[in-house]
C-alpha cells in the first residue's frame, strides 16, 4: 500500500473514532476547512487580479477547454447601456487586435471546431462567458498560445467596428424575436428587483440604441481583470499553462472595481400570484414557492447545511406519502442569493385544491412541533446516505462537465465535494443527524412564507373563476390552524432477498458447433468482429473498456409496419406493444420478472416502419441465459389474453373521443409541421394518422397479430444483431452461436416486401398558423436519392457542412437576415436510398423572399464552383476529431449506435475501418459533382410557421 493511502485511511479512522466518543456531529471541529478543490487543480491570480484555474483530464484524448468567465452581466448594464452585455458577447466574435474581422472564428474552425458547437458565448444577468475547446493531437504548443491570445483579445482588444456593430443588431434583433424563456412563471419568480428590468437580451428598443461608444463605456469599465477567470482543462501540464497565462495576461493593468456589486432576488411582501388557463388540463395544479437564503457551499459546513436541505425534502416528502398526501415538494435554486422551497398540489375543482393546500400546510406545521419518529429518520437518513455514496464517483469525466463545476465557484462560490476524505466526513455528519435539526431548518424556510409566498398556477377550465390571493391565504391560514392526527411510522418490510432459480428454458447450454459460422471477419482499427451464421443471421462484436461488466444488445431485422397492406395495417401495427406485454410461455409471468430484475437483464421490442428487432443488456456472466431469453421470445411468446382484451374493450368504450394528444396536436402547429415533413420524406406512413374504426376495433385479433410477429422474427435471414460492453469476444462468440446457430434456415422467401414510395416532383410550399405577427419559422427540404456506402454519406455529411458555412457567412454574417441558421441531414439507405437536408431558421416575415433567392444562389454557386481545398480539409479534420472523440473504448452507447445505424443504411464494416482514406478520396471536383447531381434547386418544399401566407405558397394548388 502506497504512502498516501495509509495515511488517508489513518485518517477515516480517526473520523469514526471521534463521532464514536465525542457526542457531537463529526464535521464540527472541521466545518470552516474549505471543501477542496478537484484533486490536481491549480488556482492562481496575477498581480492584476486575473484568476486562473487548471487541471489536467485524459477525457475526452488529445482536446483542451478554454473559458474567460466575466463576472459580469446585464444587472452591471446602466440604462443607457441595456442590452450591451450581450451585443458585446456578439461583438467579440468579430474582430479583435490579433484576430480582425472573422478570423478569430476562422482560426478555430481551421482546428476541426464548429462555430456555435464547440465555439460559443453566453451572457446572464451576472456572467458572460466565451467558451472554446482546440485539438492537441496536432501543433499544440501553436494551439495552445494563439488560444491564450484569443482570450487576452477579449479582455482588451475586442474591436467596436462601426459596421460590424450596425449589422450585429439584426442578427440580435432576430435572436430576440425567437427567443422562449421556457417558463410561463418567469416574471413571478425573479421577482421586483433588478432582474425584471435588466434582462440579457434586452428590448428591440434596447438593441437598435446601441452604438460603437456604448458598447466601448461598458466594456471599459466592466472587462478588467479583477473579474475575470480563465479556467482551462484537458490534455494541458498546469504548471507550463500557468507559466503561459502570466506571458500573456501579466501586462494587464490593475484597475479598481469599487463599484461592482452583486444584487439579490427582491420580493415585495405578500402573496403573489400568477395564474395560466389551459383548457386542455383536466386539474388544476398549483406551485406554492416560498423564497429563501441559498447555501453557497464554501466549506464543509457548508456542504452539510446544503445536504441538510436535500434530506429535509426527501423527510418531508416522506411523510407526505406516509400521510397519503398528494403533495410533491422540492427546494430549488433560481437565480441569484434565493432558492425556493416548492409545494406542488393538484386538484380537480376549488375545493379539492385548496383542501390539499391547507393539508399540506398542516403537516409542515406538524413536523416543526414534532418532528419525525426515531426509526421514520432512521430509514430516511440511511436510504439518502445510500445515494450519497452512489453518486460520488468521479472517473471519466469530461473537461466540459469540470469547466461547468468551475463556472459554479467562481460565480456563485460554489465547490462541489471530489474529494474522498472530505466526502466521508460529510456522510459520517449526515448519519449524525438529529430530527430537531431538521425541525429547525424546516421551521428556518417556512417562516420566509411571511415574506414573500410565490403562487404559480396553471388552471383548467373546471376551476371556474381564477384562484385570489385571499383564497389562497384563507387556505393557508387553515391549514395552520388545523391540529393533524398523531401519525404512526410503519417501516417498510425488508424482506431480504433469495436467489431466484434460473428457470430450465433459460438455464439451458447448447453445445457450441464451429460449422455454424460460414465467416469471420476482424476490423483490427476498430475492434470490431463480424461473424456470419450458416442461417443468415450477422453478429457484429464490439468490445469497450468501461468499469461495468455488461453487454448492450440491438438486434434488427428486414421489413416492419411498412410493409402491411392498407387492411393489415390498422389490426397489426401495435403488434410490438401487445406482444412486449407478455413475456416467455414456459415461465410464469411474476417469476420471469423478477429473475430479469434481480440478475439486471431486460429486453424490449423495437419495431419500425422498415426493420423489427430487439434491444436489451445483460451482465456478461448471463449472457447465456439472455440468449435464450431472446430464443424463446422469438419462437415461444408469451400471450397476454386478458390483457389484450382489456385494452380492446377500452378502445371500444373511448370510440368516437377526442384524446388529450390529438387535442395538442391541433393547436401545435410546429408538430403539424413536423408530420408533413416526415410524410413528404417518406420518415411516416400516411395510414399512420387513420384513426381505427369501430369495425377494427371489434375485429382486433391477439392470435393474427402473434402470426404476423411470428412471420417476421422466426426468420434468421438478414438479421443482425449487434452486442457492445466490456465483455471477452471470443466467449461471447461461443454463447452466442451455441443459441442462435441452431435456428434453421427459413424453407421460402419472406412474404413481406417493401412499398414504393415516391418524393415529391414539383416545388411545395405549405404554411401553418402562429401567433408570431412579424417573424416567418421555415424549413426548406432539399431532397433525393442516393446510393448507399459510407462514401456516398461521408459526401452529403461535407455537402451539409459546407451549406452550413455558407448560412452563416452570408444570411447570418453579410446581411444579418437570420440569428441562427441550422441545417440538418437526413437520410436513409434501406430501403430506399432517400436523403434531405433541412434548412431551417427564424426571419422577418419581410425579408422572406430576399432569403429565398440567397439561398438558391448559394446552393447554385456550389453546383457551378469547387470548394477550396483549405476548406474542405478544415472540414474533413472535424470530421476526424468528432470521431475520434464519440467513438473511444468507454462509450458503448455510442458505439451500438454508431454501428446500427451504418448498417441500416447500408454501409459496410470494412469500409467504416477505411474510414480516413475513404474521406480522404472526396475531392472538390467530386463535391462540386455532387451538390449537381444530388440537388435539384427548383424541385424543393418549404414548410413553414407564419400568422401570415407567403405569396409562393402552393397547398391550394
Amino acid at each position: 500500500m502506497k504512502r498516501n493511502n495509509i495515511k488517508k485511511c489513518l485518517y477515516i479512522v480517526a473520523i469514526f473514532l471521534a463521532a464514536m466518543y465525542v457526542n457531537i456531529p463529526v464535521y464540527s471541529n472541521s466545518r470552516s476547512i474549505p471543501v477542496s478543490l478537484p484533486a490536481g487543480t491549480l488556482e492562481g491570480h496575477l498581480p492584476n487580479g486575473l484568476h486562473y484555474l487548471i487541471l489536467q483530464n485524459p477525457s475526452p484524448v488529445s482536446r483542451v477547454e478554454f473559458r474567460l468567465v466575466m463576472r459580469v452581466g446585464s444587472v452591471q448594464e446602466t440604462e443607457q447601456q441595456k442590452g450591451c452585455a450581450h451585443f458585446l458577447e456578439h461583438v467579440a466574435f468579430g474582430g479583435t487586435t490579433h484576430f480582425p474581422k472573422r478570423s478569430l472564428v476562422e482560426y478555430l474552425e481551421s482546428q476541426g471546431m464548429k462555430y456555435g458547437q464547440d465555439i460559443n458565448a453566453f451572457t446572464g444577468f451576472d456572467r458572460t462567458i466565451y467558451m472554446f475547446a482546440v485539438p492537441t493531437d496536432h501543433q499544440k504548443e501553436e494551439a495552445v498560445n494563439r488560444s491564450l491570445l484569443i482570450m487576452r483579445d477579449w479582455l482588451d482588444g475586442i474591436s467596436m467596428n462601426p459596421e460590424k456593430v450596425e449589422n450585429e443588431k439584426g442578427i440580435i434583433l432576430e435572436e430576440l424575436r425567437g427567443y422562449d424563456l421556457g417558463d410561463d412563471f418567469y416574471s413571478l419568480k425573479i421577482g421586483q428587483g433588478i432582474f425584471g428590468r435588466r434582462m440579457p437580451l434586452g428590448t428591440a428598443e434596447d438593441i437598435r440604441k446601441v452604438t460603437p461608444q456604448i458598447l466601448e463605456e461598458y466594456y471599459q469599465k466592466w472587462y478588467i481583470p479583477s473579474l475575470a477567470t480563465l479556467i482551462i482543462v484537458g490534455d494541458v501540464a498546469p504548471q507550463e499553462i500557468e507559466a503561459r497565462i502570466k506571458e500573456y495576461f501579466s501586462s494587464l493593468p490593475k484597475r479598481s472595481s469599487d463599484d461592482f456589486r452583486t444584487y439579490p432576488l427582491e420580493y415585495e411582501k405578500g402573496i403573489h400570484l400568477s395564474e395560466i388557463r389551459d383548457s386542455l388540463q383536466t386539474k388544476t395544479k398549483v406551485e406554492l414557492m416560498i423564497p429563501h437564503p441559498c447555501v453557497v457551499e464554501r466549506t464543509l459546513g457548508d456542504a452539510v447545511r446544503k445536504n441538510m436541505g436535500r434530506l429535509l425534502v426527501r423527510a418531508i416528502s416522506s411523510r407526505f406519502n406516509g400521510r397519503k398526501l398528494k403533495t410533491n415538494v422540492s427546494d430549488q435554486w433560481y437565480l441569484s442569493d434565493k432558492n425556493h422551497l416548492v409545494l406542488t398540489v393538484e386538484g380537480k375543482n376549488r375545493e379539492e385544491l385548496l383542501t390539499a393546500l391547507s393539508a399540506a400546510v398542516a403537516e409542515l406545521n406538524h413536523l416543526i412541533r414534532n418532528g419525525w419518529e426515531e426509526e421514520e429518520l432512521r430509514d430516511i437518513k440511511d436510504d439518502f446516505c445510500r445515494q450519497m455514496a452512489s453518486g460520488t464517483n468521479n472517473i471519466s469525466r469530461s473537461s466540459s462537465a469540470w469547466c461547468d463545476d468551475f463556472v459554479d465557484y467562481v460565480i456563485s462560490g460554489d465547490r462541489y465535494l471530489t474529494d474522498s476524505i472530505q466526502q466521508t466526513q460529510l456522510k459520517i455528519a449526515m448519519g449524525e443527524l438529529q430530527g430537531n435539526a431538521l425541525q429547525a431548518l424546516l421551521k428556518e424556510w417556512y417562516s420566509f412564507y411571511k415574506e414573500a409566498l410565490l403562487v404559480a398556477c396553471s388552471s383548467h377550465s373546471g376551476l371556474g373563476a381564477p384562484l385570489t390571493k385571499e383564497e389562497i391565504a384563507g387556505a393557508w391560514s387553515h391549514g395552520e390552524q388545523t391540529t393533524c392526527s398523531p401519525y404512526t411510522y410503519v417501516s417498510p418490510e425488508k424482506e431480504e432477498e433469495t436467489e431466484i432459480a434460473t428457470p430450465p428454458c433459460l438455464a439451458v447450454c447448447p453445445p457450441f458447433d464451429a460449422t455454424s459460422i460460414t465467416r469471420i471477419a476482424e476490423y483490427p482499427k476498430m475492434n470490431v468482429r463480424e461473424i456470419e451464421l450458416k442461417n443468415g443471421i450477422r453478429l457484429i462484436l464490439k468490445p469497450t473498456q468501461e468499469a461495468d461488466t455488461s453487454l448492450f444488445l440491438t438486434s434488427f431485422a428486414p421489413f416492419g409496419t411498412s410493409s402491411l397492406s392498407d387492411e393489415e395495417y390498422p389490426l397489426l401495427e401495435g403488434m410490438a406493444g401487445y406482444m412486449d406485454m407478455g413475456g416467455i410461455a414456459k415461465v410464469e409471468g411474476k417469476i420471469l420478472s423478477d429473475y430479469l430484475s434481480q440478475k439486471e437483464i431486460s429486453l424490449t421490442m423495437a419495431m419500425e416502419n422498415h426493420w423489427h428487432g430487439f434491444m436489451g443488456m445483460a451482465p456478461v456472466t448471463g449472457a447465456t441465459e439472455f440468449f435464450n431469453l431472446i430464443y424463446e421470445k422469438i419462437f415461444d411468446p408469451e400471450l397476454r389474453r386478458n390483457d389484450f382484451e382489456e385494452i380492446r374493450q377500452g378502445l371500444l368504450r373511448d370510440y368516437g373521443k377526442e384524446t388529450v394528444l390529438e387535442k395538442m396536436l391541433k393547436r401545435a402547429p410546429d408538430r403539424l409541421l413536423s408530420a408533413r415533413m416526415d410524410e413528404l420524406m417518406g420518415a411516416a406512413l400516411p395510414r399512420s394518422s387513420r384513426k381505427l374504426s369501430l369495425e377494427q376495433m371489434e375485429g382486433l385479433n391477439l392470435d393474427s397479430i402473434a402470426a404476423f410477429y411470428q412471420k417476421l422474427y422466426t426468420r434468421p435471414e438478414g438479421t443482425t444483431y449487434v452486442i457492445c460492453g466490456n465483455f471477452n469476444s471470443d466467449s461471447v462468440m461461443r454463447q452466442f452461436v451455441s443459441v442462435f446457430g441452431r435456428i434453421p434456415a427459413s424453407s421460402s422467401p419472406s412474404e413481406y416486401a417493401y412499398p414504393p414510395f415516391e418524393l415529391p416532383t414539383a416545388k411545395y410550399v405549405e404554411g401553418f398558423p402562429n401567433d408570431n405577427e412579424t417573424q416567418t419559422l421555415f424549413d426548406y427540404l432539399f431532397f433525393g436519392h442516393f446510393k448507399p456506402g459510407l462514401k456516398s454519406t461521408l459526401t452529403l455529411k461535407l455537402m451539409r457542412d459546407v451549406i452550413r458555412s455558407r448560412l452563416i457567412s452570408v444570411l447570418r454574417e453579410r446581411e444579418s437576415l437570420v440569428y441562427s441558421p441550422y441545417i440538418s441531414l437526413v437520410y436513409d439507405g434501406i430501403p430506399w436510398g432517400i436523403f434531405y437536408f433541412d434548412i431551417n431558421a427564424s426571419a422577418d416575415n419581410r425579408n422572406m423572399p430576399g432569403i429565398d433567392v440567397l439561398l438558391k444562389d448559394i446552393l447554385q454557386k456550389l453546383q457551378r464552383e469547387e470548394v477550396d481545398l483549405e476548406e474542405l480539409q478544415t472540414i474533413k479534420r472535424s470530421f476526424r476529431i468528432a470521431k475520434r472523440e464519440a467513438l473511444n473504448e468507454e462509450a458503448s452507447a455510442t458505439w451500438r449506435s454508431t454501428l446500427v445505424g451504418l448498417l441500416k443504411n447500408g454501409e459496410s464494416l470494412a469500409d467504416f475501418e477505411r474510414y480516413e482514406e475513404c474521406l480522404d478520396s472526396i475531392t472538390p471536383a467530386a463535391l462540386r459533382e455532387a451538390f449537381e447531381r444530388y440537388l435539384d434547386i427548383e424541385n424543393y418544399v418549404l414548410l413553414y410557421l407564419s400568422k401570415k401566407q407567403l405569396n409562393n405558397d402552393t397547398k391550394n394548388n
